[in-house]
């Protein structure tokens, strides 16, 4: 019996170490499957390298297009190249005559007569039209005419031609310039334009020659005395050929000498018409009207024909 005993016990000890082995065996497999993932897993991967990002592509300026002219489209014109300044003369008798040069969409400048019924009157028209003011002072002429009331006269002392030039302006108040009315024989007298343009200096204003006699010492004493000076370059009627061949003469001296002065008459009926008309015309030629005043200061001020 103590031996059967002891196989007995022989082969219990040996199955529990079988299954001891089984055991570990087992267990060694587990952790050898599962240890290659646990290193995976805390090992991170790599980060890559930041690239840096494209330029972005600046943009390519697109072309201006072409303006395509519509069936509406104006022609081209060329810019204006020369000014013309119309004066308008003999204001002061008739308000009716006056005013269609008032209408005009241009600038203009007109002189009215000193000492008349209607003087004062076509003054504050001609500046609420916004149109520029001469005073169209009488002047002694070669002839016999009678230049009207108040005139100057060769001979008259230095005392009565300034107060004669005082009521004149005070009669056409807000005038900026002035103008000769006749005068070819006062304007021709040295010691008279002395005068004249004297007071005009001590009032800054303007001297406006019309030019009645080729004989003028006016620019040569308004440069002696500083006093801005311009000189009438055609007359819009009968004298220079009549209104639209005068008009003419003027657009053209304009264009091809900078600028150009150019005297009417309001008695002129048909002059206020062909001004409107002529427009156009002006515009192609390259010449603009354009107020007396921008004359003298394209020039700054010195005297010019």
């Amino acid at each position: 019996m103590a031996p059967s005993r002891s196989r007995s016990r022989s082969r219990t000890r040996y199955r529990i170490l079988i299954a001891l082995l089984v055991l570990v065996t087992a267990g060694l497999a587990a952790v050898l499957v599962s240890c290659p993932k646990e290193r995976q897993a805390e090992t991170p991967a790599p980060t890559p390298a930041p690239q840096p990002e494209p330029a972005a592509a600046e943009p390519v300026p697109k072309p201006p297009e072409a303006a395509v002219p519509g069936p509406s489209a104006e022609p081209v014109r060329p810019p204006p190249q020369g000014l013309l300044a119309i004066v308008i003369d003999d204001a002061g008798y008739d308000l009716s005559e006056l005013q269609p040069f008032l209408e005009l969409p241009m600038p203009l400048a007109v002189a009215v007569l000193p000492n008349l019924p209607h003087s004062g009157e076509a003054a504050r028209r001609v500046l609420a039209a916004g149109k520029e003011l001469l005073l169209h002072l009488p002047m002694e002429p070669e002839g016999g005419e009678n230049p009207g009331p108040g005139a100057l006269l060769t001979g008259q002392p230095a005392a009565e031609l300034e107060r004669l030039l005082d009521e004149a302006l005070r009669s056409v108040p807000g005038a900026v310039g002035v103008n000769n009315h006749m005068g070819s024989r006062a304007t021709a007298d040295r010691t008279l334009m002395g005068v004249v343009l004297g007071v005009l200096a001590r009032r800054r204003l303007f001297f406006l020659d019309s030019r009645t006699t080729t004989l003028t010492v006016a620019a040569s004493e308004a440069d002696r005395l500083g006093v801005p000076y311009l000189a009438r370059k055609v007359f819009l009627d009968a004298v220079d050929g009549g209104i639209e061949q005068g008009l003419a003469a003027a657009v053209a001296a304009a264009a091809r000498g900078g600028s150009a002065v150019a005297i009417g008459h309001v008695q002129s009926g048909e002059l206020a018409a062909i001004l409107r008309r002529a427009a156009g015309d002006m515009e192609r030629a390259g010449v603009r009207p354009a107020a007396l005043e921008t004359l003298i200061a394209g020039r700054g001020g010195r005297t010019a024909e």
